[in-house]
């Protein structure tokens, strides 16, 4: 009798266990986010600082400078950059542009080709006035607080003989 009483006590026990309702309000259901890549190409201020190389047209080779530049974006697409880089060139090649830069972000691999155009002022012993075009590539980094690295060209039309010339440019990028 003992043993039955002991088995009937034990069951009663463990199906109290068991006993009540459940309540699933609180579990909390997974969700997948969708990749929406990075947002590093939001309109706003940025300053870099870049490193150059200056390739007369006219023969000679090719001489290194560098420089820095602050761009506005208004819309991820459309911005405004100004720079000013210096050159060793048989003087000091002086070269401030102000320019147009039209972007195509890729967000899903956080770049961004562009292309610009715009105008500005060399100086080399005499000052000359100039037209450029050009292109680049610029990868963001989110986790570095969306800093830019970048590398760029641009082809100038100065006015004078023989005063054409290239601008080739690798920097970084800070945005703020």
């Amino acid at each position: 009798m003992k043993k039955i009483t002991s088995l009937l006590l034990s069951l009663t026990l463990a199906t109290s266990v068991f006993a009540g309702t459940t309540d699933n309000s609180k579990t909390v259901q997974p969700t997948i986010a969708a990749a929406q890549g990075c947002d590093c190409f939001a309109p706003g201020f940025a300053m870099g600082a870049f490193g150059g190389a200056f390739f007369p047209n006219h023969g000679g080779s090719g001489v290194a400078g560098g420089g820095v530049l602050a761009e506005y974006f208004v819309s991820e697409y459309l911005g405004f950059q100004g720079s000013y880089g210096v050159y060793a060139t048989n003087s000091e090649h002086h070269q401030m542009d102000g320019s147009i830069v039209l972007r195509a972000p890729i967000k899903s691999l956080c770049i961004a080709p562009y292309v610009m155009a715009g105008g500005g002022v060399g100086t080399n012993a005499t000052t000359r006035g100039d037209f450029h075009v050009g292109g680049g590539l610029e990868a963001r980094f989110a986790s570095l607080d969306c800093m830019g690295v970048f590398v760029d060209g641009n082809y100038y039309f100065a006015s004078g003989t023989n005063a054409d010339f290239t601008v080739a440019r690798l920097g970084v990028k800070f945005r703020f």
